[in-house]
């Protein structure tokens, strides 16, 4: 007698529901996916006790026939695939078609179900596997499926279900998807007899303020990239909005969920350094691109795939958020407006042309030494009216523009503390010696002086660090020998390489005694030694940062010898930082990932001094 049999159909479908079907969140999808394939503009999505009690799915779409819905319950029936040609061209989701018969035997299921252009349907009710009733009903086109009872026959699995919080909170995960995949659809679910979503058919950018709030929204940065036959399309959050999780990450092909490591870690490198060890940046991003290219037939959940070229894909989602991170739309708020057209003021100049980026680097140009380059006296800002027509104003763009300035006559009666007439003059504040103020149409914008000049020391430092040249040093007349710790010198002797590029000088004596010879040329007289240990405690405090050897020290070193946070600035000086800010490569975020700029609306102060609710 031989020892292998060929299982029964209910043993078989009930081991294949294992792979399809390991909770609630499960039918839930595999549901949701059928009736977004029967082109559905409108699903109700019911859930009670967390699906374990009922999971039930309403659809307007083409309904199925009597013949079709008794097919559907057989294994590895689909309507989505005919040859074995059409693998390489699923634009579908469930095309392996096991999902009913894996749910049905694992349920009491019922189905409900009219074609387009008939009155009469279709009632199918199923225990464990097995029909009970195949009859004839009045229904309206559409299709309606309930779940009762999920894993009634097999209690193992069901014991393994976690609470009901935990697990409805599962099927939110996977309700969330469909939600933003598909804005064009008329969403409603109801939670144990509440509707908690009601989510009519809007543009993408309204469906994720309604999902998430219009405080998740307006933390977002539009983008579009294209590569080839590729688009990658969606939106990405400002640094200072990257969370602790990654909750909300959302990667679409072809408007199917994935999963995919590489393209999160892409996206998480775009931002370079701007986001902290621990924190993760929020998008919804979509990827559009010939189904040939991509194998979706990978996994069962059909969550993973895999790419022809993932290396072009990687290089797409990381070019796509340097590219944003680099525009004006990453400035933060303390409000946003409702009016997106308002935020759209501080000019696209300082990026442009007009002002080409500056790679020299010496003590005449430095900001730094005998005080900031001056900008010339009669120079600004102002700020112009945002192009409502303009295709590049994207959500949050923001205009900024240079131009001479109107003179007055300072009011003796004017009281300001916080800045000299002068800088009245210019229409730049300097407040408590740390920010400087600007007035533009719709409220106001904040530079925090200390670290838009980190920015500019960083990036002038990594230019000589990328190139074959140092950093202009400067010969001290009395060399000062400096003792360290055994942690101190092997982060020294480990980048001694890189110092001598950003300007020091630092002969070895014996044991752990180093000389400092020369330093670099804006560094002021006295802190030579001081400049080397802060140098050397940021690296060691900043070990696990994603940052290389070269870039934490030009960021120590820009963070330790930029412009303190209390130092009295001249309009002059004001206007020539604000200057070399925007002739940066990411003028809107220092090293470290604190913002340089921000906004306060008018709109907002009008709150605060309750002109308006």
């Amino acid at each position: 007698m031989s020892n292998i049999i060929v299982l029964p159909p209910h043993i078989a479908n009930k081991i294949a529901a294992g792979e399809v079907v390991d909770r609630p969140a499960s039918v839930v999808k595999e549901l949701v996916e059928n009736a977004i394939d029967a082109e559905a503009t409108d699903i109700t999505i019911v859930i009670s006790q967390a699906g374990k009690e009922l999971i039930q799915v309403i659809d307007n779409g083409t309904g199925m026939t009597e013949e079709d819905v008794t097919l559907a319950l057989e294994r590895h029936a689909t309507s989505k695939i005919a040859k074995v040609e059409d693998l390489d061209n699923i634009l579908t989701f469930g095309f392996r078609g096991e999902a009913m018969p894996s749910i049905a035997s694992v349920s009491r299921l019922e189905i409900k179900t009219c074609v387009k252009g008939s009155n009469l349907g279709t009632l199918l009710r199923v225990d464990g596997g097995k029909v009970e009733a195949n009859e004839k009903i009045a229904l309206k086109h559409g299709t309606i499926i309930s779940v009762k009872n999920l894993f009634y026959n097999t209690p193992a699995r069901r014991n393994f279900l976690r609470a009901d919080t935990t697990e409805f909170n599962q099927i939110l995960k996977v309700v969330k998807r469909f939600f933003l995949a598909h804005p064009e659809i008329h969403f409603t679910m109801i939670k144990d007899g509440e509707e908690v979503y009601n989510l009519p058919d809007a543009p993408l950018d309204e469906r994720i303020g309604q999902v998430f709030g219009q405080k998740f929204y307006d933390g977002l940065v539009y983008i579009n990239e294209e590569l080839n036959d590729m688009t990658l399309s969606g939106y990405v959050c400002r640094p200072d909005n990257a969370r602790g999780n990654t909750a909300n990450q959302f990667i679409y092909l072809n408007r199917r969920t994935i999963v995919n490591r590489s393209l999160s870690h892409a996206v998480a490198q775009g931002y370079g350094n701007l986001i902290d060890r621990g924190r993760y940046p929020q998008f919804v991003m979509f990827l559009d691109m010939p189904p040939h290219l991509v194998d979706v037939n990978v996994h069962p959940t059909k969550m993973e795939v895999r790419f022809a070229n993932e290396r072009a894909i990687y290089h797409l989602f990381l070019s796509a958020v340097r590219k944003a991170i680099q525009t004006s739309k990453i400035i933060p708020g303390f409000s946003m407006s409702s009016n997106e057209a308002e935020r759209q003021e501080i000019s696209r100049h300082f990026n442009s042309a007009q002002n080409p980026r500056r790679s020299d680097f010496n003590p005449q140009n430095n900001p730094m030494g005998d005080g900031l380059k001056s900008a010339p006296k009669d120079a600004g800002l102002y700020m112009s009216s945002p192009k409502h027509n303009n295709p590049d104003n994207e959500k949050g763009q923001m205009a900024f523009t240079y131009a001479p300035l109107s003179k007055r006559t300072p009011d003796p009666n004017d009281t300001f503390d916080a800045a000299p007439t002068e800088t009245k003059a210019a229409n730049l504040w300097q407040v408590h010696n740390r920010y400087i103020l600007s007035q533009i149409k719709s409220g106001m914008v904040i530079i925090d002086q200390h670290v838009a000049h980190e920015r500019i020391l960083y990036e002038q430092i990594l230019d000589y660090v990328n190139s074959d040249k140092a950093v202009p040093s400067q010969q001290l007349l009395f060399p000062q020998n400096v003792d360290l710790s055994l942690e101190d010198y092997l982060v020294y002797t480990d980048n001694r390489d890189w110092f001598k590029k950003i300007g020091f000088v630092i002969s070895e004596l014996s044991g752990r005694t180093v000389v400092i010879e020369a330093i670099p040329a804006d560094v002021k007289a006295g802190r030579e030694s001081k400049i080397l240990m802060e140098i050397l405690d940021f690296y060691r405090e900043n070990e696990g940062s994603k940052m290389e050897p070269h870039e934490k020290i030009a960021a120590a070193f820009s963070c330790k010898n930029a412009i303190k946070s209390g130092e009295k600035l001249t309009v002059d000086e004001m206007n020539a930082l604000i200057d070399q800010l925007f002739t940066t490569r990411e003028p809107y975020f220092c090293p470290h990932g604190r913002p340089v700029i921000v906004t306060l609306e008018l709109e907002e102060l009008d709150r605060k001094f309750k002109r308006i609710k």
